[in-house]
Order: structure tokens, then C-alpha cells, then sequence
């Protein structure tokens, strides 16, 4: 009897604990620890022939000094891929990013503002403000995806999203065998996180659009909003690959190592020839040459030289101006184009002015000529 309850109570004892090890009928089990905050919290090192992950893989960011939560490991992978936005980090506007707000009623607003510590190389992000009710939840962002045959897509997103407060995902249909599921977590932490949407499309439709991201949480008020902000936001399309706008290879069907297949975007400065753009859009060290070329002027045109009222210099002052300056008026100087290049369309703009005032003075010689003529006469 005594060798039977002896038994009973080191069975006991090794399953609620041995050593650091806590392993319960339920709840948290601990490998070196006593006080397991996970299903299996391990304090020490793990090794396993094979490990199976149905969804993520999280891990702490602890060598930081950046304020930051968790890293996907998943989510640089999935940037690969075709991205359906460009500006992703808001350095030219929004990203055609707008309120989701189905009450319409005013009580979400979004801005971009610059900031500093944001995990982004821009310098901005978009902030969102919650005054009031809204719906679905207390509104959010659209960005707008369409859905489509056998597509796969990922939202992927960088947000700052207080405590209390939850990310959750709308669309519209999705075919027939579509889902949706969060990749990571969706809880605000008041912490930098990385968020991830997965879009798997059905077989067949109908299709719709998607990208609509919206909080839930206690309902915000004028006097106490609730804020929170992304430091970038863009849709993929995992069906697609990333270089189809802009490819670098080298093959044997190829004239060259950079080809350009569709549209693109580029948000800074490009240089040819160079690195040094000296803030320019394009510089280019070298020859260029165009079928066409189209230089579209934001001033007007000088037409003005032909209308009434015009004040035409006389041709004494036109002869000071030349003997003076050693060329002519609104025409840069041989040391202005030494040192600022040719504006094209500023140029243009002069030549015609020049010519039209040359057009002037010759119409005026013609009368001076038809009226000696008829003097002599």
C-alpha cells in the first residue's frame, strides 16, 4: 500500500514539475523555467531534426536600437515579387492611399508628415486620426488591389498602432475558393511592427478589389483621438515577378545590360554618365539622342511681342546692348552656358522672342523704305 501512494505521488509530482521544467496537464509547458509564458516556452537552447511551422516564424528584436517589435523573416522574401504600388515609403505622396471610411461622415483623416526615428529612408509617413465613430470598426486606409484568377497577393505594411487597438482587413469578393489570413500578428503594440496580409484568389469569380484596412477598439472622440501611423504600405502580387519593369541581365538576346520593359517609377534623381546629379531629375555625362523630344514650358510663350502695346527697344539701344555685352538681349552669355548648361525650353522661349522683334524692326524698315520711295516719287 505504501509503494502504491508513494508511486501515485512522484507521478504526480513529475508531471507538474521537474527541476526548471513545468510541463501541467494544461495550459503553458517550460523547459528551463518555471513560469512558461507560451504553449511551450523554451529558456535555453532548442534542437530538433526537423522544425514545422504552419504559419510564422517571430523573433525579437533585441539588438536594436531602433524602436521596433517583432521581424518576419518571411516578409523581405516576399518583396520579390511584383509590387503593385511604388512609392512604398510615401517619398512623392500618399501611395494611393485613401480614408476607408464607409460612414463618410468625416471622423478619419490622413496625412503625410515628416518625422524623425521612422523606420523608413523617406523621412515621412502617414498619419492617421480617428475623431470619432466610423465604420467598419473606427475606419482606417484603403490601397487599392484588384483581385483575379488564381492570384496570390501579400499587403504588407509598417505601422505604429497603440495598445488596445486591432488591425483588421476587408474586400470585396475574392472568386470562389478565395481567403484571406494574417501572416503576423495584428494587434497594435505601440511599437514599430511589420504587418502582412495574405490574398489567395479563387478559381473562378466574381472578382473585386481589396486593400481595405481599418482599427477596432474602444471609439475614439475630438477631445481624445486615437493616432497611429505607417511608415510604408504596398500591395504584391506573388503571381508576378519584381523585375518586369526594369530588368539588369546580361544574355545573348540582349544589346544591352539594362532594359526597361513597361512602365516604371523612379522616386529620385538618375544619373547617366554620372553619380553626381547635382539635383537634377536626369543628368546625363554623355551624348543623347531622340526620335522626339517634347520640353513643355510652365511660363507663357512670347507671343506678347506681336500684340498692341508692345515697347520695342529702338535699334540705338539694341546697338549699346551688343557693343556692352557682346551678345544679345534675353540670349545667355557664352559664360552662363559654361556654367549652367542650356534651359531647352528657356532658350527656345528667347530665340522666338528674338526673331519676333526681329520680324518688328524689319516691318519697320520696310515702311521707312516704302515711305521714301513715295517721297521721291
Amino acid at each position: 500500500m505504501k509503494k502504491t501512494l508513494l508511486l501515485a505521488v512522484l507521478s504526480i509530482s513529475a508531471g507538474v514539475s521537474f527541476g526548471q521544467n513545468t510541463f501541467p496537464a494544461s495550459g503553458n509547458a517550460g523547459v528551463n523555467t518555471t513560469a512558461p509564458e507560451y504553449n511551450l516556452d523554451v529558456n535555453g537552447t532548442f534542437n530538433a531534426n526537423s522544425l514545422y511551422l504552419a504559419k510564422q516564424l517571430l523573433l525579437p528584436q533585441v539588438a536594436s536600437t531602433q524602436e521596433r517589435g517583432i521581424a518576419n523573416l518571411l516578409l523581405p522574401g516576399l518583396r520579390a515579387s511584383k509590387v503593385m504600388q511604388r512609392d512604398e515609403q510615401f517619398e512623392n505622396g500618399t501611395n494611393e492611399i485613401v480614408v476607408y471610411n464607409n460612414s463618410g461622415n468625416g471622423t478619419v483623416a490622413i496625412n503625410r508628415v515628416a518625422a524623425s526615428g521612422l523606420p523608413n529612408t523617406s523621412g515621412y509617413c502617414l498619419e492617421i486620426t480617428h475623431t470619432g465613430a466610423a465604420s467598419p470598426g473606427i475606419g482606417g486606409y484603403y490601397q487599392p488591389s484588384m483581385s483575379g484568377q488564381n492570384k496570390t497577393l501579400v499587403h504588407l505594411f509598417r505601422a505604429k498602432v497603440p495598445v488596445g487597438y486591432a488591425l483588421n482587413f476587408a474586400a470585396n469578393a475574392l472568386g470562389t475558393g478565395g481567403s484571406r489570413q494574417w501572416l503576423t500578428n495584428n494587434v497594435g503594440t505601440g511599437k514599430w511592427e511589420d504587418y502582412a496580409i495574405l490574398i489567395v484568389c479563387g478559381y473562378a469569380g466574381p472578382f473585386g478589389t481589396g486593400g481595405y484596412v481599418f482599427l477596432t477598439g474602444n471609439t475614439p472622440s475630438a477631445g481624445a483621438p486615437v493616432v497611429w501611423q505607417l511608415a510604408s504600405s504596398a500591395m504584391y502580387d506573388l503571381s508576378d515577378v519584381g523585375d518586369n519593369r526594369i530588368e539588369n541581365q546580361q544574355s545573348m538576346d540582349q544589346i544591352a545590360d539594362l532594359r526597361i520593359t513597361g512602365n516604371g517609377f523612379m522616386g529620385g534623381n538618375v544619373g547617366i554618365g554620372t553619380t553626381d546629379t547635382k539635383g537634377y531629375k536626369l543628368a546625363v555625362n554623355g551624348t543623347a539622342v531622340f526620335n522626339k523630344a517634347v520640353v513643355k514650358l510652365y511660363s507663357s510663350w512670347p507671343d506678347y511681342v506681336f500684340k498692341p502695346g508692345y515697347l520695342l527697344p529702338s535699334l540705338s539701344e539694341l546697338e549699346a546692348y551688343i557693343k556692352k555685352e557682346q551678345h544679345l538681349p534675353h540670349i545667355p552669355s557664352e559664360k552662363q552656358v559654361a556654367d549652367t548648361g542650356i534651359d531647352l525650353a528657356e532658350n527656345q522661349k528667347a530665340l522666338v522672342k528674338t526673331v519676333e522683334e526681329l520680324t518688328l524692326y524689319i516691318l519697320q524698315l520696310k515702311n521707312e523704305i516704302d515711305a521714301l520711295k513715295a517721297a521721291r516719287n
